[in-house]
């Protein structure tokens, strides 16, 4: 009898069944819980994995409208609590952030250029926090400039080194870093306090400093992404993994899933050589390895879904699948979507907001736009 009460235990463990649904395979490891994932989505009744994306606009800067308000390009973006968008540009002689509206109209800009107190000098990061204050961030200084939605100048926050910044709701940073050696590039996701101190590291990736020794250019990556209550990382040398914790920054679970390894075409092997002056000394450190890394990147949405990006080929030309995971951590389904090889690794190009998908894309004359997408779920 003891028996049989110990196996009804262990098998409570690692299964959960949802009514009417498969069930979800989990294990438990140094105390943290696992989610196994496989190649087909869960069955979960109640949770649906499968969308249909409706366009609705885009913010286009090859439309002459749009440059006759000075926006030439888009380096990022976000989206406030009324779904008003706030998009940065890396360059400009006046204001870097535009805002719009829900609908796609221009409203204002702001962030003006320079080295003073609200100003920036090159655009390479726009947030806007839970407390819905927009954060601009210049790639080459170690600063922070603050709006409020209206684009009035709040604080400057200045930083000990140049942390890429991600508000959280508790009124802390998630931040990514980098520390470079001559032979390696080191990567660190951490959480610190609203002032940027007592900085608690939570990931760690290092790869070759391909300016003094060789390294793949399908190299695994450290990416890192953050919900209402939940911080995510994932190293894609671990596999098909994603590490969960809580907005303090303690682990929870870890989302795991089989896939099957997508080889890297040859074509785009030489296509991508070709970019290269010939000669160019980098060239003899540069080499691929025979297969993509488990995923490119991933997002979240207000509703407490994954979404990975993966290297599989999408429903149409120029599209690539994503995975889809509940709020628990299990595979429900797939979404193909745009996803341009110049913005294939690139942080901040999708949001997922009220049911609306931002997407950043490259089209083929090379300006890009933002695309909004309404989301509807079977």
């Amino acid at each position: 009898m003891k028996k049989l009460i110990y196996l009804i235990v262990v098998l409570s463990v690692f299964f959960y069944c949802g009514p009417g649904g498969d069930r979800v395979e989990k294990t438990m490891e140094d105390g943290v819980e696992v989610v196994l994932n496989h190649l087909e989505p869960y069955r979960i009744k109640g949770e649906s994995g499968t969308v249909h994306l409706e366009r609705e606009f885009s913010i286009d800067t090859e439309n002459q409208e749009i440059l006759e308000i000075g926006l030439t390009g888009i380096e990022t973006f976000d989206v406030d609590s009324e779904g008003n968008i706030y998009l940065i540009q890396w360059a400009s002689s006046e204001d870097y952030i535009f805002k719009f509206d829900q609908k796609g109209n221009f409203l204002s800009s702001f962030c003006r250029k320079g080295q003073g107190p609200g100003e920036i000098e090159w655009g390479a990061l726009v947030l806007v926090s839970p407390q819905n204050e927009i954060i601009a961030k210049d790639v080459a200084k170690s600063k922070i400039q603050v709006f409020d939605r209206d684009g009035k100048f709040l604080r400057e926050i200045r930083l000990e080194r140049s942390y890429f910044p991600v508000p959280l709701e508790n009124g802390k940073y998630l931040i990514f870093w980098g520390e470079d050696t001559p032979e390696w590039r080191k990567q660190y996701v951490g959480i610190c306090s609203s002032e940027f101190k007592d900085i608690k590291t939570l990931d760690v990736f290092q790869y070759p400093n391909i300016l003094n020794v060789k390294g793949p250019v399908n190299r695994d990556r450290l990416i890192f992404s953050a919900s209402k209550d939940r911080i995510y990382t994932g190293n894609t040398e671990r596999g098909y993994e994603v590490r969960v914790y809580d907005i303090e920054g303690n682990p929870f679970r870890k989302i795991r899933k089989d896939y099957e390894p997508v080889k890297v075409p040859e074509e785009y092997k030489k296509a991508y050589f070709e970019r290269f002056p010939e000669g160019d000394p980098i060239l003899e450190n540069l080499y691929f390895t025979e297969k993509w890394p488990a995923f490119r990147d991933f997002f979240t949405d207000d509703a407490g879904r994954l979404y990975v990006l993966t290297h599989k080929e999408g429903a149409n030309p120029g599209e690539y699948m994503h995975d889809i995971y509940s709020s628990e951590g299990a595979f429900v389904g797939r979404m193909s979507l745009v996803n341009n090889q110049r913005l294939q690794y690139e942080p901040y190009a999708a949001r997922v907001k009220k049911d609306r998908l931002y997407s950043l894309q490259e089209k083929e004359s090379g300006y890009r736009e933002l695309v909004v997408y309404r989301m509807i779920w079977e």
